[in-house]
C-alpha cells in the first residue's frame, strides 16, 4: 500500500491498465477493491453505493455478481465464469452466480411496486459509471504529463501491425499420446494402456545429448476424499422453503408467498457456498439447483397479487338492477355471478366490473340484452354461448392465449323482446372465462 501512495500518478496508471479483481484490497471477492485501483478511486466510493443497491432493488447484487464472473483475479488470465462452464465447480464462482441470481430475483420482484426505487438505482449507478469514468480520464492525463503516456496515432498503429517476434520452437519434453490404445482411469484420453499423466523419460536438449535419467517417481499420495455437500444443502434448501411457505401460506397471496420461500431457499445456498469454501465440496446440481431457484423467484414475483392460496366457491345472484354491486371479487376459485334476474329496461345499461386471479368464472345474463364484454386476461380462455334455448344454433366465439385484452358485442337472441344492455369488465389472471345466456 506504501508503493501506491508513493508511486507517481505515471506509475498508478500504469498499473492499472488491466481490470481485474484485487487480491489485497478483497472484501468478498475483490470486485471493488480491483474497480477503486483501475478507475484510481478509493473502493469505498463502489462499495456503499452497491450495497445500497442491493438493499432496495437487487441491482447491485446483478453488478457484483456478473463482475466477479467476469473479471479475473489480478495475475491471472482465467475469470471464473470460464472455470464454471468448463466444469470446474469452486466456490467463488458458485457464490458470485447466486449473487447474480438472487439480484435478478429481486430486481424482477421490485420492478412494479418499487418504481421510484428502480429509477433510482438506475441513477446511481449511471452517476457511479461516470465518476469512475471522469476519475480513469484525469489519471490518464496526468500520466501523460508525467512522460508515461502511451503511444498514439502512427507510432500506436506501427506498434500494432508488427510481426511478432521470431522464436525458436520448443524442445520436445516427451512423447506424444495422440496414438496407440483406447482410454484407462486415470490415464490419458489417447494413449498407451499403461501410461499415465508424467511417466515419460526427458528428451535428448537441442544440440546435446540425452539427459542423465533421473530419480525415480514417487509413488503418488492417495488424496482423501472430499465430504460432498450437495445432497445436505438440497435437502436444507428444500426445508427452508417449506417451512417460509407454510408461515406465510395464510397471510400472504400466492405470489409473495411463493417468493418468501424461494428467497429463504437461496439464502440457504448461499450459506452452503461460504461453508463449501472451508468444508466439503459443490458439485454441478447446486449450479442447476440455484438456478432453478433464480428463475421459479422471478416467476413468482410477477404472478398477479390477487392469486390467493385458498380455493374459494363463490356465487351472485341479484334479484334486481338495483342490487347489482358494481365490483365483485374472487382470489382463486370458481366464482358465478348470475344476472338474468336483474333485466335492464329498454335503453338503460347495466355496469359490472368482476375481477377473479385464478380459476373459473362464469357470468350468466338475460336473453333479451345486449352484450358488451371487455375482457382482460394474463393466461387463459374466453368462452361466449348463446344455445338459442338449448339448441346450441345461437352465437359462439372462443379465443385465448397470453396477455389478451378484446372487447366484443353480442347482440339479444333472436326472438326475444329487446331490452337494455349489459356491459361487462371481467379481468382474469390465469384461468377460463365464460359468459352465457340464460
Amino acid at each position: 500500500m506504501t508503493e501506491e501512495l508513493t508511486a507517481t500518478p505515471g506509475e498508478r496508471a500504469r498499473a492499472g491498465d488491466r481490470l481485474a479483481r484485487s487480491r489485497r484490497h478483497k472484501v468478498v471477492g475483490g470486485v471493488c477493491g480491483g474497480l477503486g485501483r483501475y478507475y484510481h478511486l478509493d473502493p469505498v466510493i463502489f462499495r456503499v453505493p452497491l450495497a445500497v443497491l442491493s438493499v432496495i432493488g437487487g441491482l447491485g447484487l446483478v453488478a457484483y455478481g456478473a463482475a466477479w464472473l467476469l473479471l479475473p483475479f489480478e495475475g491471472e488470465e482465467e475469470n471464473e465464469g470460464r472455470r464454471l462452464l468448463s466444469g470446474r465447480v469452486e466456490g467463488p464462482g458458485l457464490t458470485a452466480l447466486l449473487f447474480l441470481v438472487a439480484g435478478c430475483g429481486l430486481l424482477l420482484a421490485s420492478l412494479g411496486s418499487r418504481g421510484a426505487a428502480s429509477w433510482f438505482s438506475v441513477m446511481l449507478l449511471g452517476a457511479l459509471a461516470a465518476a469512475a469514468y471522469w476519475s480513469r480520464g484525469r489519471a490518464t492525463a496526468q500520466a501523460a504529463g508525467d512522460g508515461g503516456e502511451p503511444a498514439k496515432g502512427t507510432t500506436a498503429q506501427v506498434v500494432a501491425e508488427a510481426p511478432p517476434e521470431a522464436q525458436a520452437p520448443p524442445a520436445p519434453v516427451g512423447p506424444s499420446w495422440w496414438q496407440g490404445t483406447g482410454p484407462r482411469p486415470g490415464g490419458y484420453l489417447w494413449g498407451p494402456a499403461d501410461a499415465e499423466p508424467g511417466d515419460f523419460a526427458a528428451g535428448p536438449a537441442p544440440g546435446g545429448d540425452a539427459a542423465a535419467p533421473g530419480p525415480p517417481a514417487r509413488p503418488r499420495a492417495v488424496e482423501p476424499k472430499e465430504f460432498r455437500l450437495g445432497g445436505p444443502l438440497l435437502l436444507l434448501a428444500g426445508g427452508a422453503f417449506l417451512a417460509a411457505t407454510a408461515v406465510a401460506w395464510e397471510r400472504q397471496p400466492l405470489g409473495p408467498t411463493l417468493v418468501i420461500g424461494l428467497s429463504a431457499a437461496l439464502v440457504v445456498f448461499g450459506l452452503g457456498l461460504v461453508v463449501s469454501a472451508f468444508v466439503g465440496r459443490l458439485g454441478g446440481g447446486t449450479i442447476a439447483a440455484v438456478l432453478v431457484t433464480g428463475v421459479l423467484l422471478a416467476g413468482a414475483s410477477v404472478l398477479p397479487e390477487n392469486i390467493t392460496t385458498e380455493w374459494q366457491l363463490r356465487s351472485w345472484r341479484p334479484e334486481a338492477v338495483d342490487a347489482v354491486a358494481e365490483r365483485y371479487v374472487l382470489g382463486t376459485g370458481e366464482g358465478e355471478l348470475d344476472l338474468t334476474g336483474a333485466v335492464p329496461a329498454e335503453g338503460e345499461t347495466l355496469g359490472v366490473t368482476v375481477e377473479a386471479g385464478a380459476g373459473q368464472l362464469r357470468v350468466l345474463v338475460p336473453r333479451d340484452v345486449e352484450v358488451t364484454v371487455h375482457t382482460e386476461i394474463g393466461a387463459g380462455v374466453f368462452t361466449y354461448d348463446s344455445p338459442s334455448a338449448g339448441t346450441w344454433k345461437g352465437y359462439e366465439d372462443s379465443w385465448g392465449g397470453l396477455g389478451h385484452e378484446r372487447t366484443r358485442s353480442y347482440p339479444a337472441e333472436p326472438g326475444a323482446e329487446p331490452g337494455g344492455e349489459v356491459e361487462l369488465w371481467l379481468e382474469m389472471g390465469v384461468g377460463h372465462v365464460t359468459v352465457e345466456r340464460s
